[in-house]
């Protein structure tokens, strides 16, 4: 299990039989692109770390050469815009060279290496729990399962026998009775199940490890020779509870390294995640940016087909009005005496156009502005317990009641009643005037404080300053987070 495990997870998934690796005869390939998501990488390695961190694993050769963008004053590569842009930010390097690798990918001599140094891996961990390395494969049969039933062809396939004590002491262990077939035929055992459990431990990912042995007959008669030759052996049986307590033991050994490579494998994926989140923002903002530029173009184009269309009226109408003249007689051209009265004319249009952008009020930035301060510094105030107040229902209360005296006012400004605010009223003084600042508040939006109360004058009624007072009172009913930013 040791094995097969470190084999998964050393692979990332891109020797797995899931995995689909398609080889292109290409004449030269500079790189491997990811089946799934497209991207480039350099090596078999990257496309190992790619499969680990996304789960992607189908890859193929191409010829397209990885472009990096190395830092010109620290040498860094940096292979994505993204990434170039976090080195940035962070070291604040600014200038970069577009580089290209050239190097001519040789896939089969990569993976090659990277079989080879995981069977070291593979060895050095069967050393560390005291198991003699695994024999070497012969050329050519990298992949086959340890103790495949596809061997030599030929001779009459039987199911495999084993001792029957040692597979009814496996069963009382827990192992299904397939399973432990296939570990007493392999590990050869013949007086102990140790062996059989350690060979278990190891093969138990196989995708064949419940499915019945098949062998050939011939190799039945021969471990039937080999167990009598053996069996005058003065070899001691283990202890079944021995046995158990061992196997329990490299379960735990096994399953440690599996939580512990889990972790790992779950942070580069986090790591990738966030590398493709960065991208896909960046894409996101250049689609924008184009859209814009896009949309940009359009109004240009029809504004330009506006004028042009304004011009051909503007012809037609000047056509028009010199056949009228010629039907009445008159000279096509206006005369002195015309042509002043159409200027006086729009004249006079220009100066009424004039005089109602003069009366249009301009939104008072600056006061609505100085409102919504003060509606953040009232909420804090009062937040922390200011004057004795009761807290966030207490100043909600304050906006709504003001909310309410405003509304009154931009729905009726011609009634006084709702312009005139008496300071000895209970609701007021209850509601409003016993927070620190209110009362600021709507002097600010136009009222006059006098002797006795609040009044706001006819000529002081504001139609754009009364509804963004409204807007800002609103926002501080309905928006949880006002005045924390």
């Amino acid at each position: 299990q040791i094995d097969s495990f470190l084999w998964k997870t050393f692979s990332g998934g891109l020797f797995e039989k899931k995995t689909s690796w398609t080889p292109v005869t290409l004449p030269m390939a500079k790189s491997l692109r990811c089946g799934v998501c497209g991207i480039l990488l350099r090596n078999v390695v990257e496309a190992q770390n790619h499969g680990q961190a996304t789960g992607h694993g189908s890859f193929e050769e191409s010829t397209e050469v990885i472009k990096v963008m190395k830092c010109i004053s620290c040498g860094k590569p940096c292979r994505t815009d993204a990434e170039r842009d976090m080195h940035k930010r962070f070291t604040g390097h600014a200038e970069y060279v577009e580089e290209a690798a050239e190097a001519i990918l040789n896939t089969e001599q990569e993976m090659k290496e990277v079989r080879d140094a995981m069977e070291e891996e593979t060895d050095i961990l069967r050393a560390s729990l005291g198991k003699p390395p695994r024999a070497k494969a012969a050329a050519g049969t990298h992949g086959a399962e340890p103790g495949s039933e596809a061997g030599d062809s030929g001779g009459e396939m039987v199911s495999a026998e084993v001792p029957e004590a040692l597979l009814k002491e496996m069963e009382e262990m827990g192992f299904a009775r397939n399973r432990a077939v296939r570990a007493i035929w392999f590990s050869k055992a013949v007086t102990s199940v140790e062996a059989a459990v350690n060979w278990l431990l190891e093969h138990d990912t196989d995708p064949d490890i419940d499915e019945p042995l098949m062998v050939k007959k011939a190799d039945i008669e021969g471990a039937a020779g080999g167990s009598g030759a053996e069996g005058g052996s003065s070899k001691e049986p283990v202890d079944p509870a021995e046995a158990r307590r061992k196997a329990e033991e490299l379960f735990r050994k096994a399953r440690e390294k599996r939580e512990k490579e889990e972790k790992e494998l779950e942070r580069q994926r986090e790591l990738e995640r966030i590398r493709a989140g960065k991208e896909m923002q960046k894409m996101r903002e250049k689609d924008e940016e184009l859209a814009l530029k896009r949309i940009a173009e359009q109004r240009k184009r029809e504004k330009e087909e506006e004028a042009r269309a304004r011009e051909e009226l503007r012809k037609k109408l000047e056509e028009d009005r010199k056949e009228r003249r010629r039907r009445l007689g008159l000279p096509e051209e206006l005369t002195e005496e015309e042509k002043a009265r159409e200027a006086e004319k729009r004249k006079k249009q220009e100066d009424e156009e004039a005089s109602k952008k003069a009366f249009n009020y301009v939104k008072p930035v600056s006061a609505l502005s100085k409102m919504r301060n003060q509606l953040v510094d009232l909420k804090k105030q009062h937040a922390g317990g200011a004057a004795g107040g009761s807290g966030e229902e207490a100043f909600k209360t304050a906006c709504a009641t003001m909310m309410r005296y405003l509304g009154n006012i931009a729905a009726n400004p011609g009634e006084e009643k709702f312009r005139s605010i008496r300071m000895a009223n209970a609701a007021f003084q209850q509601r409003v005037s016993a927070l620190p600042g209110a009362i600021d508040f709507l002097i600010t939006c136009g009222f006059e404080k006098t002797e006795d109360a609040l009044v706001m004058r006819p000529e002081k009624v504001n139609a754009e300053l009364l509804n963004g007072a409204g807007g800002a009172l609103n926002e501080a009913l309905t928006n949880p987070f006002f005045g924390m930013l």
